[in-house]
């Protein structure tokens, strides 16, 4: 183990991993800490004091020696899609399945003991120490949660660029590219972040294992023919399994396409479709802004973490270089799930992009953590600067837009008709794709609803969509996943004889009321995640809908569990058929801390009848610091 000296301030630890010293002064960051032994040798190169650590990535060969550094009082940041894998990895090895275990991952090279986390490496953020101001850049491959550190050291542009790449333009291990069983996404993942890593013009990059990369462009060019022979290879699913595409079509981004002068859509190989509209004079508005491919959905054996959450930024450079577009002033969702907004926060930071969104969809995106029980919900709250109304029209340097309640794949969902380039254009989300379903006499592909149950679905949903795509009348139909559907009164026929036939199908499965026994959130507590103090008041609100076909009683009461003491039970309430309403539940908090996350129940009352303890919500009691 041997201290090598890369520059003024610059210094490197060769060890279980390279661990690499950024000097202010007397005092130190270490880029990673292999074992630890660092600290040992700091003092000959006349350093007093590590002020901070800083991850790349989690495997246990980074970090093991951490913790024995944050003895001497340094403080640690981690990539934030793996503070988990630091803070909470306990935790994560006693959930890990064992057997029939088809996630391959390699959070198995994780910690096996905790550490206390400072804070969090912020994609595209910055953190700033001293003199130096640090550039978090995504580089997902090796592990889903990495990041490239990208600074200015000693007059030169350089980046700490963990376990992406070794010197030669070569992978550091390709098991690591596998993230489902029997797949290479990895191979995907890598392509982007060394395309993204190639834009910064770094001089010099610093892996951690192996040499420094002197010549950082030739080696990213070295390595991308080679991931391009992965992926031409056939069924080694490089960009995941059942993406529906040949893995070449998808390692690189796609190009954006021209669906008339100022409309453009991303391109069949998107994950989730977005669309922008463009002023013609430097200016654009997008609808939705999520996921740039299928892979980063993880819907498959290796979800069920914080890896789908994540947004890699896609398409902008195609935007400004082919289209002239300087700034994105406008985004709508359309709905709220993760794949479709998760890069909005994103837009808000580049390009302090405005989000307008319709009322149910802002009150959800806004703050997510009280709807979390809804599924497919973005864990970062978005700033909403303007909230629409159904039946609004809005306008956007010339075009003409209007908003519509569309509660169909979810309760909380909007379509958006714009004139455009002279047609009626219908952005419709996750609501309608093309599918053949091969019954009913159909043998062709046809406009269909979407439906997911746990949705907060409910029958009169699908007779809303259909509503608006009658009062519409769109001649083009710009969905939120598939192909662009044309669209005519035939077109239209069909999608309401589908939406006929399911919901007969719903109906004759179930007893009436159908929408008592298909409605799973006719009861539900608010907020679904949230944080208290000991001994402090608490308060919830179930939210009630009376799917019954006449008017009833509703009541509701907290029941006491871990210490907490629930207050007398809201007031009852009446509903008349269909309407909706609020019960008002207080409780006081345990007088003891406990960062677990316990489990609140509410039991639900329906003219006297208890229908148990049908609503949930997690909370966690912090310590009062």
């Amino acid at each position: 183990m041997t201290l090598v000296q890369h520059s003024r301030k610059l210094w490197e630890f060769r060890d279980a991993c390279n661990v690499y010293i950024l000097r202010s002064g007397r005092d130190a960051v270490l880029i990673d800490t292999g074992s630890g032994a660092v600290m040992r040798h700091l003092a000959e190169i006349g350093i007093d004091r590590v002020d901070w650590v800083l991850h790349t990535h989690h495997h246990r060969d980074q970090c093991w020696g951490t913790r024995s550094v944050q003895k001497t009082r340094a403080k640690v940041a981690v990539p934030e899609f793996e503070r988990h894998l630091f803070d909470n990895v306990e935790i994560y090895w006693q959930a890990r399945t064992i057997y029939d275990n088809y996630n391959n991952m390699n959070t198995f090279f994780s910690l096996g003991k905790s550490v206390a986390v400072d804070a969090v490496l912020e994609d595209y953020g910055t953190f700033v120490w001293n003199e130096y101001e640090i550039f978090i850049l995504p580089a997902k491959g090796h592990t889903y949660g990495m990041v490239t550190l990208v600074t200015q050291v000693d007059g030169q542009k350089v980046a700490f660029t963990g376990d992406l790449m070794t010197p030669g333009g070569n992978l550091y291990q390709l098991h690591a590219m596998e993230y489902a069983y029997g797949d290479l996404v990895g191979v995907e993942f890598t392509m982007q972040s060394i395309l993204a890593l190639k834009k910064e013009n770094v001089s010099v990059a610093y892996p951690s294992h192996g040499g420094i990369i002197r010549d950082v462009r030739a080696d990213i060019e070295r390595l991308e023919p080679k991931l391009e022979q992965l992926a031409n290879i056939g069924r080694l699913f490089t960009s995941g399994w059942n993406t529906g595409f040949e893995d070449s079509k998808t390692l690189r981004e796609s190009t954006l396409e021209r669906i008339s002068d100022h409309l453009l859509w991303a391109g069949p190989y998107t994950c989730s479709n977005f669309y922008i509209v463009l002023s013609g004079c430097g200016h654009a508005m997008l609808i939705d802004y999520g996921l740039s491919s299928q892979g980063h959905l993880h819907f498959g054996n290796d979800h069920g973490a914080m890896q789908a959450l994540r947004f890699v930024e896609h398409r902008i450079d195609q935007l400004r270089h082919d289209y002239g577009v300087q700034q994105i002033e406008v985004v709508v969702p359309t709905h709220i799930h993760d794949d479709h907004i998760c890069g909005i926060p994103f837009l808000q930071r580049k390009f302090d992009t405005q989000c307008w969104a319709l009322d149910c969809v802002a009150e959800v995106i806004a703050n997510p953590s009280a709807w979390a029980s809804t599924p497919c919900c973005f864990h970062k709250p978005i700033k909403v600067q303007r909230v629409l109304r159904n039946g609004e029209t809005f306008r956007w340097r010339g075009f003409e837009f209007q908003i519509h309640y569309a509660p169909g794949q979810t309760e909380f969902h909007s379509m958006i008709l714009g004139q455009i380039d002279g047609r009626r254009v219908l952005f419709s989300g996750d609501n309608v794709a093309l599918c053949n379903p091969r019954a009913g006499g159909i043998d062709r592909e046809i406009p269909v609803q979407l439906t997911v149950m746990r949705n907060s679905f409910q029958l009169e949903m699908h007779r809303h969509c259909a509503d608006v795509l009658q009062a519409t009348k769109p001649d083009l139909l710009c969905p939120g996943h598939g192909p662009l559907i044309e669209m005519g009164p035939s077109q239209v026929a069909e999608y309401m004889g589908y939406v006929q036939r399911k919901e007969a199908a719903f109906r004759d499965v179930v007893r009436e009321p159908a929408d008592h026994f298909i409605d799973l959130f006719w009861a539900r507590m608010l907020p679904y995640v949230s944080e208290a103090r000991p001994d402090s008041e608490v308060t919830y609100t179930v939210r009630i809908r009376n799917n019954l076909n006449r008017s009833a009683v509703y009541e509701a009461r907290l029941l006491p569990d871990f210490g907490w003491r629930p207050h007398a039970g809201g007031q009852p309430m009446t509903l008349a058929p269909a309407e909706q309403g609020d019960i008002i539940l207080r409780a006081t908090a345990p007088s003891d801390a406990d960062q677990t996350r316990r489990l609140l129940v509410a039991e639900v009352f329906v003219d006297g009848v208890s229908h148990g303890p049908i609503c949930e919500a997690l909370v966690t009691v912090a310590s009062g610091r």
